[in-house]
């Protein structure tokens, strides 16, 4: 009963105002692995940190169970000449592969993983793709996207991370049906 009802609550996010960017969203990402959403939160997060980059381009939103070859994308994002794939269980068909041909059809291709994860997503994109494949944290690539938009400011900071989970909640709250995707907005952002 208690493990239901957990399943159903929103995700919390950190409640202390002082830690990195970087922490913050690494924190969100585990109390969602801890629910079992890592998955959808970390594709949200990123379309969301990609609008909030991006406001005047038009970033794909769609449920978590939507699949890309169900609606002929590259990736799940695609801006540019780039595609953009998150995953939290990167595997050789579905992730590597899929890079690759990205890359034969003239794409630039970006593998983003959890960061407990991403040492060896490196290393499996090296062996199929060498120099071809950019993989980086899903922390350090939203984080790094809220530092610039805050301009590097503790102040802005809080209006940052505001603004991201809000955009965050609007996008899930548009496309999926389980709200317990959605991220618990701390007081401390409030203010």
């Amino acid at each position: 009963m208690l493990q239901e009802q957990l399943s159903t609550q929103p995700i919390v996010a950190p409640q202390e105002p002082d830690l990195t960017t970087w922490q913050f969203i690494h924190a969100i990402l585990a109390a969602a692995r801890e629910k079992g959403k890592e998955g959808p939160v970390a594709r949200h997060l990123i379309g969301t940190s990609l609008q909030l980059a991006f406001p005047n381009i038009l970033i794909s939103n769609e449920s978590y169970s939507t699949s890309d070859d169900h609606l002929g994308r590259p990736g799940d994002f695609h801006i540019g000449d780039t595609a953009f794939h998150v995953t939290v269980a990167p595997m050789s068909v579905v992730s590597y592969e899929r890079c690759k041909l990205n890359i034969e059809e003239g794409l630039r291709a970006y593998l983003l993983v959890p960061d407990r994860i991403l040492a060896g997503a490196r290393q499996n994109a090296e062996a199929t793709a060498p120099g071809q494949i950019a993989v980086e944290s899903v922390e350090s690539f939203v984080s790094q996207n809220i530092e610039e938009l805050s301009t590097f400011s503790k102040k802005s900071l809080i209006d940052g991370f505001r603004r991201l989970l809000e955009t965050y909640n609007q996008r899930v709250n548009a496309v999926e049906n389980d709200k317990s995707m959605l991220i618990e907005i701390p007081q401390t952002l409030l203010r």
